[in-house]
C-alpha cells in the first residue's frame, strides 16, 4: 500500500514542487538514499518499464527498502505542507495555533496572543468555526492560568460569550452536516421512498433542515451551501429533475460570488462541479451539463497547481465525453478522443479511469473492439486497488459485452464466472448485471425474428423495472446497458 501510495504523491508534484523537493535535499547532509529511491521512482514515471521498488531491492540490496520510502513519504508531506501554509489559510490557521501553543510552552505568551489572533482573524474570514474556537479557548485557558492580568471582569464575559456564539455556530454546522449525510444514505440505499409509511420520514427530516436554515448562521457561505445540496439531493431521488436543475444554478452562483471562501486550490468547488454533472448524467440531462463542463475548464485554466489543473482538466474531459456519448454523438465523441491525444495522466485516480472507461466506452459504441478492450485493460489491471468503485464494475461489465461482440464465448464463459468470483462478496448483485448475464446466456444473436419478438416485450418489462430503482443508477449512469440488449433482440 505505501508503494502504491509513494507513487502516488509524487506523481502529483508539480514542477515548483520538485523543485522545492530537489532544493530541500541539497541543503541536507548525510546518506540520502530516499533522494534515490525518489529518482527511481521518477524514471519508472517517465516510461521505465521495470518495477522501481524491485529496481531498488536489487541495485541496494544493503539498504532497508521500507525504511527508506517511510522516510521519503515523510519528507515530501512535511515539505507539501509547509508549501501549503503559505498558499491556503486552512493550513495557515492550524500553523498559527501550532506556534502558539509551543510560545506558550516556551513562556513567550504575547508572541502566543499574537499568533492566536492572526488564527481567529483568519479563521473568522474564511467561517471556520472549529479553528476560531480553538483559539477563543487557548487564549481564555492562557488568561486564567495567569490570573487575568490587565482583564475586566466585562472582558472576560465578552470574550467566553464570543466562543460560546462560535460554538453554537459549531454545533449548527454540524447537525446540518448531518441531516444532509443522514438523508443521502437513506436515499441511496433505497431506505425511503415518496411514498406510503415512508413520507414521515423524509418530511422529518426536511423539517429538521428547514428548521436549521431559519437560526442565526444562515446567511453564512457553508449553510447556505449545504442547505442547497440537501435540496438537490432530494430533488434528485425524488424525480424532480427540473428543480433540481434549477437549485444546481443557485448553488454555482452562490460558490462563484464566494470567491474569498474557496480553498486553495479549489478542490471543494471541483468537487461540487463534480457533484452535480455525476448527478445530470445520472437523470440523463446531457444537454445541462454543458454549462458546468465549462465552469470546470475554466478552473484548469487558472494559475492553480499542476495536480489540480490536471483534475480539473480531467474532470471536464470526462464528463465532456460522458456528455457526447449520452447524446449519442458518437462520431463527435471519437473526434474529441483523437483530438485530445495525450489528456493529463493522474494514475490512480478515479478520474483517470473514468476518462480511460468513457474512452473504451466510445470505441466500443464505434464497433472498434481491439481499442475498446486496450482502454478497459488499463482499468482492469488495477483491481486489487478499485474494485469498489463503480466505474471498475462498469469497466468489467463492458468487457464481458465487447467479449460477446467478437464472439469469444469461450473467454466469455471465464470472464463471467470472474466477475462473479469479484463482485459476489460485496453483496447484492445488480438487476442489470443479471438482465446481461442472462440475454449472453440465451445469445440473441444466434435466435430467429420469432424467438426475438416474443423476448421483446419480457425484456421492455425487466428495463423498466431496472430503471426505477435508484441502486441500478450506480451502473446506468456509465452505460444503458439495458439498451444494448434491447439492441440485441431487433
Amino acid at each position: 500500500m505505501l508503494t502504491f501510495e509513494l507513487e502516488k504523491l509524487i506523481r502529483s508534484l508539480s514542477a515548483a514542487e520538485k523543485k522545492h523537493f530537489q532544493l530541500h535535499c541539497t541543503k541536507l547532509k548525510g546518506p540520502k538514499d530516499y533522494l534515490l529511491l525518489y529518482e527511481l521512482v521518477i524514471e519508472h514515471a517517465n516510461g521505465n518499464g521495470e518495477s522501481w521498488e524491485q529496481q531498488f531491492r536489487h541495485t541496494y540490496p544493503s539498504k532497508s527498502f521500507e525504511n527508506t520510502a517511510s522516510y521519503l513519504y515523510k519528507v515530501l508531506t512535511d515539505l507539501l505542507v509547509q508549501i501549503r501554509i503559505e498558499q491556503d489559510t486552512w493550513y495557515a490557521q492550524h500553523h498559527q495555533l501550532m506556534k502558539a501553543r509551543l510560545c506558550f510552552e516556551r513562556s513567550m505568551p504575547n508572541r502566543a496572543h499574537k499568533a492566536l489572533s492572526k488564527a481567529f482573524k483568519l479563521a473568522s474570514e474564511s467561517q471556520n468555526h472549529a479553528v476560531a474556537y480553538q483559539a477563543s479557548r487557548m487564549e481564555l485557558t492562557a488568561l486564567a492560568d495567569i490570573g487575568f492580568p490587565m482583564t475586566s471582569e466585562q472582558q472576560l464575559v465578552d470574550k467566553q460569550m464570543k466562543a460560546k456564539h462560535t460554538l453554537q455556530s459549531l454545533r449548527q454546522l454540524h447537525e446540518h452536516y448531518s441531516l444532509y449525510e443522514l438523508l443521502s444514505y437513506r436515499l441511496t440505499n433505497d431506505a425511503l421512498a415518496v411514498n406510503g409509511k415512508s413520507d414521515k420520514k423524509i418530511n422529518d427530516l426536511i423539517l429538521s433542515e428547514l428548521s436549521l436554515t431559519t437560526r442565526g448562521s444562515q446567511h453564512e457561505f457553508e449553510p447556505q451551501k449545504l442547505h442547497l445540496l440537501f435540496q438537490s439531493f432530494f430533488f434528485i431521488h425524488t424525480g424532480e429533475y427540473r428543480s433540481a436543475l434549477r437549485i444546481f444554478n443557485e448553488l454555482n452562483k452562490l460558490i462563484e460570488s464566494n470567491e474569498s471562501m474557496w480553498d486553495y486550490p479549489p478542490y471543494d468547488y471541483l468537487s461540487a462541479l463534480d457533484g452535480i454533472l455525476d448527478s445530470l448524467r445520472s437523470i440523463g440531462y446531457y444537454e445541462e451539463m454543458a454549462l458546468f463542463i465549462d465552469k470546470a475548464t475554466a478552473l484548469s485554466k487558472r494559475p492553480y497547481p499542476d495536480h489540480f489543473c490536471h483534475l480539473a482538466t480531467l474532470t471536464a474531459n470526462v464528463y465532456r465525453l460522458n456528455m457526447l456519448l449520452g447524446k449519442g454523438s458518437i462520431h463527435k465523441a471519437l473526434a474529441f478522443v483523437n483530438h485530445q491525444g495525450a489528456t493529463p495522466a493522474l494514475e490512480g485516480h478515479e478520474k483517470q479511469l473514468e476518462y480511460d472507461y468513457f474512452e473504451g466506452l466510445t470505441y466500443f459504441r464505434s464497433q472498434q473492439w481491439n481499442k475498446a478492450n486496450k482502454c478497459i485493460n488499463l482499468i482492469s489491471a488495477t483491481e486489487k486497488r478499485h474494485t469498489l468503485l463503480p466505474v471498475y464494475r462498469a469497466a468489467r461489465l463492458l468487457h464481458i459485452l465487447i467479449s460477446y461482440e467478437q464472439d469469444d464465448l469461450e473467454y466469455l464463459d471465464y470472464e463471467i464466472r470472474s466477475y462473479k468470483r469479484a463482485f459476489g462478496k460485496l453483496g447484492k448483485s445488480y438487476k442489470t448485471e443479471k438482465l446481461v448475464f442472462n440475454t449472453i446466456s440465451a445469445d440473441p444473436k444466434r435466435r430467429g425474428n420469432a424467438w426475438k419478438v416474443a423476448a421483446r416485450k419480457k425484456i421492455a418489462t425487466k428495463r423498466s423495472a431496472i430503471q426505477a430503482e435508484k441502486r441500478e443508477m450506480q451502473l446506468l449512469k456509465y452505460f444503458d446497458f439495458g439498451e444494448w440488449v434491447s439492441e440485441k433482440h431487433r
